[in-house]
């Protein structure tokens, strides 16, 4: 059931995607520092995420292949950037429900808390999780297909800024990697790293700052990309 509403189908994010190779991390966070500013609230933190799919990869094939309607359900949450995640009490997550039927696209961010231990370190595989997920859609409103379960977790390091010239919101994602996978689905398959650096610039419209032409001669493109199809390409097909 796709959740947009007439308000929500009038809104519109132009978002583009630059990426490159991990080892452009440097470099483009000096071009960063140099064009665009902080963010005043979020300037820099550690996100952890674990994706849900169904036994047929649903979520995943329909961004392969390239359906009309697409929907992204996640569970996330914030971990320290000093010393090692939070392993007792709750911690606020969000649940994230991503819908898209061509242009259209709806993001519904619900908040809400989540026993630390069981976010970070429950295998995949626990049964807890999915009912984590059910149970906070259901207070949520949204509906969620039973048959969702954790299948993979990624976690990345992300720097955020603003351009002053365009007024755009710029994250820089790097260390991008999945820690963990259901073993129900993906047996003996070890922590994935990406290999990849991702600039994120969202903004009304679409308009480049003069951050772009420095991230281009970095080595970075624009393109489409996925963390979640990026991991998932890599335990399904096993390939990069």
């Amino acid at each position: 059931m796709f959740l947009l509403d007439k308000e929500a189908r009038g809104a519109r994010v132009c978002e583009r995607k630059y990426v490159a190779p991990a080892d452009a991390r440097a470099g483009a966070i000096a071009v960063l520092a140099l064009h665009c500013a902080p963010d005043p609230e979020h300037p820099c933190g550690i996100v952890e995420s674990i994706y849900f799919d169904d036994g047929w990869f649903s979520s995943y094939w329909e961004k392969i292949d390239g359906d009309v309607y697409k929907r992204k359900v996640r569970l996330r949450w914030y971990a320290p950037l000093v010393g090692p995640p939070v392993r007792s009490g709750e911690i606020a997550a969000f649940l994230d429900v991503k819908d898209r039927i061509g242009a259209a696209r709806e993001k519904r961010h619900v908040p809400f808390r989540a026993d630390a231990a069981l976010l970070n370190a429950a295998p995949l595989r626990s049964a807890e999780l999915q009912a984590l997920l059910e149970r906070t859609a259901q207070a949520a409103g949204l509906p969620i297909a039973t048959t969702l379960v954790p299948t993979v977790a990624i976690r990345y390091r992300r720097q955020r800024y603003t351009c002053p010239c365009t007024g755009a919101r710029i994250s820089l994602d790097h260390e991008i990697r999945s820690p963990r996978a259901n073993p129900e689905l993906f047996p003996g398959r070890a922590p994935l790293e990406s290999g990849r650096i991702v600039c994120e610039v969202k903004a009304g419209v679409v308009q480049e700052g003069p951050w772009a032409e420095g991230l281009l001669r970095l080595g970075f493109r624009m393109q489409s990309f996925s963390k979640y199809g990026l991991f998932m390409e890599m335990h399904v097909q096993g390939s990069i």
